[in-house]
């Protein structure tokens, strides 16, 4: 009899919190997303959520419903079944003309989307910036505003302890 797995490394809490929210993510089950983020410190929650993005890169569908639970767009399963999800959408746009969640885009509760790259969005084709256009409100902010709402939607983020 051999030991299962001597000289591999173990998965971590990390990995498997991973592999629970992307099937989750898969299923499309918003509440059992719930249980892994209403619980986690702050830390660990950054890390599950670039874990998530790495595991869905290539999954261009399921990354955008994923945008869409982050912006509070997919708060239950019944919310699946509604016919248009315009955060979910335009993430797909977004996602297929290059840009990349978190970090050119970012979904934030209440339904909002924040362009954190202008130069990037700005080099996308006229169309793919009109769809932008015509489904949001466009606010421009400079930097330093940018930065000073960033961090206060972060702060929405915080769990309080």
């Amino acid at each position: 009899m051999c030991a299962k797995g001597f000289g591999q490394s173990q998965p971590t809490k990390i990995d498997k919190l991973i592999e629970s929210a992307v099937r989750y993510c898969h299923k499309r089950h918003p509440e059992a997303l719930d249980s892994i983020f209403d619980y986690l410190p702050v830390n660990l929650n950054q890390r599950v959520v670039t874990g998530i993005l790495a595991a869905l890169q290539k999954d261009i569908d399921t990354l955008s419903w994923f945008c869409g639970y982050m912006a509070s767009e997919i708060n239950g399963s019944e919310d699946n079944q509604k016919p248009h999800h315009p955060i979910a959408e335009l993430s797909k746009t977004l996602i297929k003309s290059g840009m990349e969640p978190f970090t050119d885009f970012m979904p934030y509760p209440g339904c909002r989307i924040v362009i954190l790259n202008s130069e990037k969005f700005e080099s996308l084709p006229e169309s793919v910036q009109a769809v932008v256009q015509q489904a949001f409100d466009i606010k421009e902010s400079t930097g330093k505003e940018a930065q000073r709402i960033n961090d206060a939607l972060l702060q929405e983020l915080v769990v309080q302890e």
